[in-house]
C-alpha cells in the first residue's frame, strides 16, 4: 500500500485540533508528593473534574514546565505506568534545563541528540515515546528535520510494512528505536515533501489509520 493514495485526506487532517481528556483524580497521587503540581492543576482544571487539551493548546503554552505537564496529560490521559510520572516530576529541573539548552543551539545535530539520550536515561520513565512528544511540542529539530512523536503505535505500523514508503523503518524495535529516531525524522520529512503536506499530518494519519486500513 502506498501512503500517497491518501494524500488528500492526510493534507486535510485537523492535526492541531486533536484533543484528549484526562481526569484530575488520575494525578492526585503525584499532587500529594509534588506541591507545585497541585497549584498548576488548580489552574488547569479549575473547578472541573476533567481537562480537555488539544495540540494547539500545548503549542500556545509558553511556560516550559506547564508545556511539559500538558504534554503528558494529552499523551497519557489515563496516567503513566508505575511511578514514572513522579520520577519525571522529581527530575523536572534537569528536563527543563536540557530542553532550554537545546533550544539555544541554532541547528541541533545528531551529536546533540545523542547527548539528549544520555541525559534522559538518568530519568526512569522518560523514554522515547514521552520525550519525542516533548521535542515535537517544543518545535525542535535535528539535522534540520522537525521533531515528531514516535510511540509504539507508530512503530507497530512500520513493523507491519503496511506502507511502501516506510519499509526501511520496519526494523524498529525497543532496542534500536532511539538510535533510529533521526532516520524516522528524515524519512518523514522526505515523504512530506513528496506529498506536499506537513510531517505532523503524516504522523497523525499513521496514528489514527495506520494499521486500520486494508
Amino acid at each position: 500500500m502506498n501512503i500517497s493514495s491518501y494524500k488528500t485526506l492526510i493534507s486535510n487532517l485537523p492535526v492541531r485540533q486533536q484533543s484528549f481528556t484526562t481526569k484530575r483524580t488520575t494525578w492526585l497521587k503525584a499532587e500529594s508528593k509534588i506541591s507545585w503540581l497541585k497549584q498548576l492543576n488548580d489552574k488547569l482544571f479549575g473547578d472541573k473534574s476533567t481537562y480537555t487539551i488539544s495540540r494547539q493548546d500545548i503549542f500556545e503554552t509558553t511556560d516550559i514546565r506547564e508545556k511539559i505537564i500538558k504534554t503528558i496529560y494529552w499523551g497519557y490521559t489515563g496516567g503513566m505506568r508505575g511511578n514514572h510520572f513522579i520520577n519525571i516530576l522529581e527530575n523536572i529541573d534537569l528536563i527543563e534545563n536540557t530542553f532550554k539548552s537545546l533550544k539555544q543551539i541554532p541547528n541541533p545535530t545528531t551529536d546533540d541528540f545523542n547527548k539528549l539520550i544520555t541525559t534522559f536515561k538518568k530519568v526512569t520513565g522518560l523514554g522515547l515515546s514521552t520525550y519525542s512528544k516533548l521535542l515535537y511540542f517544543l518545535q525542535l529539530t535535528f539535522n534540520d528535520n522537525p521533531c515528531l512523536i514516535l510511540d509504539q503505535r507508530l512503530i507497530d505500523v512500520f513493523v507491519s510494512k503496511t506502507y511502501s514508503e516506510f519499509q526501511q523503518l520496519s526494523i524498529l524495535n525497543d532496542y534500536n528505536k532511539e538510535k533510529r529516531y533521526l532516520d524516522f525524522l528524515q524519512l518523514m520529512d522526505e515523504v512530506s515533501k513528496e506529498l506536499g503536506t506537513e510531517e505532523e499530518n503524516i504522523e497523525q494519519f499513521l496514528f489514527i489509520f495506520g494499521n486500520n486500513l486494508k
